[in-house]
């Protein structure tokens, strides 16, 4: 069980392996981006480490080295556990990209288009 004062708010979570790596990966992929500024894809492929800040604030998590190395054990741990580790990455399911991919585009198209507008 996590003590209460590893939290910055109300607790989220009982124990660090009820992390969802699903729900950590999209609050990434929606931070972070799906797409650099050329169009190309990015992100399809993660480290657990690069998950940590993302973990942290869906679950309200402190920034300290307790929280930061269970959070990569337990992204990594659940990577490997549906096999979608290759060497030190994570790689993201295509399908779940995708989705994400397509909320970024939507939320972005008008940003976009204000920004070429703009000069």
């Amino acid at each position: 069980m996590i003590k209460d004062s590893m939290f910055f708010a109300e607790r989220t979570i009982d124990e660090y392996r009820d992390i969802s790596l699903p729900k950590v990966v999209k609050e990434y992929l929606l931070f972070k981006g799906t797409r650099n500024k050329k169009g190309e894809a990015v992100n399809q492929r993660v480290r657990p480490k690069d998950l940590c800040s993302s973990a942290l604030f869906v679950y309200k998590l402190k920034d300290n080295a307790t929280n930061k190395s269970a959070v990569v054990y337990y992204c990594e741990r659940a990577a490997r556990r549906m096999g979608s580790m290759d060497g030190e990455f994570i790689v993201i399911n295509e399908e779940f990209w995708n989705e994400c991919d397509k909320y970024n585009n939507k939320m972005t198209q008008g940003r976009d288009r204000k920004e070429d507008s703009h000069g």
